[in-house]
């Protein structure tokens, strides 16, 4: 089997290079029909180009974001199966929850029009949980043409050795992201000042690591905590390393509906590392993990219940060690490269 990656797709984006680099492990051949152009008016006639110069394949893959890119797809593939991977409604992440526009705007209108206009035009849509494909449903999407391939997480973290549970050193505590409304990281520092007024627990820190919308506004939260250090952002290269540094797993906390529907990256690579996570309760990530087993899932929007859970985390290494290795065996269960590219290739012989 042949499959084109078509579009401009980003080629670091951890989904792209998990799907990538699983399909290409399952035996099927990849070719990469992309271009780094995001404007219209340019980027399609250098896709028309890159696509005519490409071998022909069986079938075209449209990875994740690149909405705009399957009309264009559509059109070339001809009666060849088209597969997309949107991973989020455009609508629902810039209207419901970054909150750029308002809901009866014209671009609200316009980025509900781009997801059914894409939704539609492919023969599967994959979906990470199937809470997120019930909102794909609604925006358009023949619910016969959704397949759920979770997002899973690189080798890289797999092969993480487990944390060492020290009680002389500080249990440490890491949030990596892009501070965005999901995530809720106004609400999760609010949850370390907590800690920090709770002279009864054992030494810990807490490393925030990225910057995006809530950024400035949690920085400003913080400024009095002693805990608490931000680092900016990181170069992606070195995220396996600063997960192997940490003991506790930050995932999303936010009370947007979105929040409740996904399982973010961060959630999946400390999960394979081998880390206990603590991370927002939802549809979406009791899908694939049980609370107490794999992890630690709190209400979100409670600041109370999530300050409460870290400090059950910090004083108890024996339930970090326990949710680490639950939570190992279960990503490795079903979020590895491995397992992500036979469940895509399966998803291409569907539809083939």
């Amino acid at each position: 089997m042949r499959v084109a990656f078509f579009g401009a797709w980003d080629a670091g984006y951890p989904r792209n290079r998990i799907l990538h680099d699983g399909l290409v492990g399952s035996g099927v051949m990849v070719t990469d029909v992309r271009v780094r152009e995001r404007r219209a008016v340019f980027r399609w006639p250098a896709l028309l180009a890159a696509w005519w110069r490409a071998p022909r394949t069986d079938a075209v893959f449209v990875p994740c974001f690149r909405h705009k890119d399957v009309p264009l797809a559509r059109a070339l593939a001809g009666r060849r199966p088209v597969v997309f991977d949107p991973l989020v409604s455009r609508w629902d992440t810039l209207v419901g929850d970054w909150a750029i526009h308002g809901a009866g705007s014209a671009q609200a209108r316009w980025n509900r029009g781009l997801d059914r206009w894409s939704l539609t035009r492919a023969d599967a849509v994959l979906c990470d949980t199937w809470a997120h494909g019930r909102l794909f449903a609604e925006l358009g999407c023949d619910e016969r043409r959704l397949h759920r391939v979770p997002v899973g997480a690189e080798r890289a973290f797999f092969d993480l050795a487990p944390p060492a549970h020290d009680a002389s050193v500080p249990v440490e505590l890491l949030y990596v992201g892009g501070f965005l409304p999901l995530h809720g990281v106004p609400l999760l520092v609010d949850a370390l000042a907590r800690l920090e007024r709770d002279a009864t627990l054992p030494a810990w820190r807490a490393t925030l690591v990225g910057r995006g919308i809530d950024y400035d506004a949690v920085r400003a939260r913080a400024v009095a905590l002693a805990r608490v250090r931000f680092t900016g952002p990181r170069p992606y290269a070195e995220l396996p390393a600063t997960v192997a540094a940490a003991h506790v797993v930050l995932g999303a906390f936010g009370t947007t509906a979105k929040a409740g529907r996904v399982v973010p990256h961060k959630v999946w690579q400390g999960l394979a590392a081998g880390r206990a996570v603590v991370t927002g309760d939802g549809a979406g990530v009791r899908e694939w993990f049980e609370d107490g087993v794999h992890a630690l899932l709190v209400p979100r929007g409670d600041a109370d219940a999530l300050a409460a859970a870290l400090a059950r985390a910090i004083r108890d290494a024996a339930l970090r060690a326990r949710l680490g290795a639950a939570a190992r065996a279960r990503a490795a269960e079903h979020g590895t490269p491995e397992v992500l590219g036979m469940a895509l290739r399966t998803v291409f012989e569907a539809v083939a």
